[in-house]
């Protein structure tokens, strides 16, 4: 097989594994990036369900 390679002068071995492990390690890091995402969203929803929460009180305060 490796003479395929050597003929058609593609990569080699080395240079496929070493793409593999790039690509393994690549899908992983967007996997943690994903769930960061995620964390965020939770907390900027929490936050702006918050804000909303008191500015409603606070208006309904000012029209009593």
């Amino acid at each position: 097989m490796e003479s395929l390679f050597r003929k058609y002068k593609i990569m080699s071995i080395e240079d496929l594994k070493l793409a593999t492990f790039n690509a393994v390690s690549f899908m992983v890091s967007f996997t943690h990036v994903e769930n960061s995402l995620k964390v965020i969203l939770l907390l900027a929803s929490i936050v702006y369900t918050v804000q909303k929460i008191y500015s409603t009180h606070k208006k309904n305060d000012k029209e009593l």
